[in-house]
Parts: C-alpha cells; sequence; structure tokens
C-alpha cells in the first residue's frame, strides 16, 4: 500500500510539472537550460554544500551523541536525497535510522529530536515567509499571486502548530492510547517527546541560528542559479525566493512537491518582471543543482562504523 500511494504521488507530481511544461513554450525552457552558465551552476553547487554543511552542524548539537562529523554529514546528505524522493520530504527520516546504528542510540529518540529539527526549521520558515511576503507584495497584480503568498505563509504555521502539539503536550499520546491499532507505537512516542524535552534553550537558540545562516547560503545558491540562466535577480530577491519555494516542497501531494514548486516558482517569476518559463527553468535547475550535491551521501551506503 505504501508502495502504491508512492507510485500514485509520483505521477501526480510528474504530470503536473509535464501539464506546465507543455501548457508554456517547453522549447523555450529546454534552451534556457541548455545553455546554462556551468561555472555559476558550479559556484551554486558549492554554496549549497555550505547550506548542508551548516545543516550537519545544527544535528550534531541536536543530538548530543559521540558521532564523528563526517558520518552525521553523509547520513544527512543521503537523508535529504531521499527527500527529494517522498512526498512531504519524509524520506529525511532515514537520518534517525542511520544514525542510530552508528551510534547505537535509540531511533524514537532520534526521530524525535529530528521532528524537533524540522520544527524549528518551520518556525524560522514562517518569520521568512512574512518577510517574503511583505517584499513580494508590492510587485503583485494579480489575485492568484496573492493568494499563492497567503498559502505558503501559512503552511509552515500549521506543520509548527501540530509538532508542538506533538512534542510538547500529551495530547497524541491520549489518541495514541485509545485506538487498539496504535497502542504499540505509544512507548516510542513517549521516548521521542522525551528526548526533545530534553534538549535545552542553549542549543536551541544555537540550532535556529544555524537555520538563519543556511538561508543566507541558500540565497546564494538561488542567486547564482540565476546568473547561470542569465536572469538580472540581484542577491536580496534570490534571498526572499527561497523561504516560499522551499517550503512549497514540504506540501505532501507529490515526491518534494514536483510540479506544485514549479508552478509557485513560475508565479514569483512573473510577479518580479520575468517569464513563467524562466520560473520553471529556474527551479528545476535548483533541485538539479541540489540533487547532485546530496548525492555524495550515497556514501553513506558503504559499510560504516557502528561502536
Amino acid at each position: 500500500m505504501r508502495r502504491l500511494k508512492s507510485i500514485i504521488s509520483t505521477l501526480i507530481g510528474i504530470s503536473i510539472l509535464f501539464y506546465i511544461i507543455f501548457t508554456l513554450d517547453a522549447e523555450k525552457i529546454l534552451d534556457l537550460i541548455l545553455r546554462i552558465r556551468v561555472g555559476y551552476f558550479i559556484i551554486a553547487g558549492i554554496f549549497y554544500f555550505f547550506v548542508e554543511l551548516s545543516a550537519s552542524i545544527l544535528l550534531k548539537i541536536a543530538i548530543s551523541r559521540d558521532i564523528p562529523f563526517i558520518e552525521i554529514l553523509k547520513s544527512h546528505l543521503l537523508g535529504m536525497l531521499y527527500s527529494n524522493a517522498t512526498p512531504g520530504r519524509v524520506g529525511y527520516y532515514y537520518v534517525a535510522f542511520s544514525l542510530a546504528r552508528k551510534s547505537n542510540s535509540s531511533r524514537s529518540e532520534i526521530i524525535g529530536i529530528l521532528t524537533l529539527f524540522q520544527g524549528l526549521n518551520f518556525l524560522v520558515k514562517i518569520f521568512l515567509c512574512m518577510i517574503s511576503a511583505i517584499y513580494f507584495s508590492e510587485f503583485i497584480v494579480s489575485q492568484e499571486s496573492r493568494i499563492y503568498l497567503f498559502l505558503i505563509s501559512s503552511f509552515p504555521i500549521i506543520i509548527v502548530i501540530g509538532i508542538l502539539i506533538s512534542i510538547y503536550t500529551n495530547i497524541l499520546n491520549r489518541i495514541i492510547a485509545r485506538t487498539p491499532i496504535l497502542n504499540l507505537i505509544l512507548g516510542y512516542v513517549e521516548k521521542m517527546q522525551y528526548a526533545c524535552r530534553e534538549i535545552e534553550g542553549g542549543r536551541i537558540h544555537r540550532m535556529i541560528l544555524l537555520l538563519l545562516i543556511g538561508w543566507l547560503l541558500m540565497g546564494f545558491q538561488f542567486y547564482f542559479i540565476s546568473k547561470s540562466l542569465n536572469f538580472d535577480i540581484n542577491y536580496l530577491a534570490a534571498l526572499m525566493l527561497q523561504p516560499l519555494l522551499t517550503t512549497i516542497t514540504f506540501v505532501p501531494i507529490s515526491p518534494s512537491g514536483i510540479g506544485i514548486a514549479e508552478g509557485g516558482s513560475s508565479l514569483l517569476f512573473k510577479i518580479i518582471g520575468l517569464t513563467l518559463e524562466n520560473g520553471v527553468a529556474f527551479m528545476l535547475l535548483v533541485r538539479f543543482n541540489s540533487i547532485l550535491v546530496d548525492s555524495l551521501g550515497l556514501l553513506d551506503l558503504r559499510r560504516f562504523p557502528t561502536k
């Protein structure tokens, strides 16, 4: 059943993407991609690697286990690679299985910490999406663009509320306890909650700081991707695009929001005076650039040390 759902969501995403491409000028999109300036594309990949380094440092702080940093980095990269192939990017939870094995720790505890990590990520995205919405509001002329900005700005709020309720209240526990089929996982959920609640405020502050640094670094990735396509976009605009386009990849309709993110990108590019085709080509290159870097995580599939 899970595999069937994955196949269906993938087909939905690909169908949306092909619909967008062939509704627009497919030949123009292909021409833009084939004529990229490779040097800028490589620089974008270097900045994205720095983003992944900062995220791995964040994991090191959060998990607080005696795991070599290079092992955390490999687990994180492969988790990011898997996340590109799953709706809602849930494939990232591979990291919990990888790090639990490397440290002989409880998977439930690390899953809980990763859930808190995602909660903080979305908490920062709420702030960033609001700033981005204000930035782009002066360019907005169409109602559909206003609706898009509102929905994307609201989505992280819903996620954060759900995560906070799950971690810091017993509401989820009560629901599980009253559902016989879910009773078996109650112990795992309690371990997740305990691990999250044990993280002190100082570590959370450092994690939020690293998330903001990651935003600034990914702004450079977006900027150099636009340069590789010869688009006239400054760094500030690229920085403001980042939270709105990365947030939509978490929408659990298709793997990593494929098709939906390209549609959102085309709308945002139209807002700033470029074409719909420019937006689709840009988002496709961002995906390809990120996947190339995250593919370094395949090293984690080699036999890794256990303690």
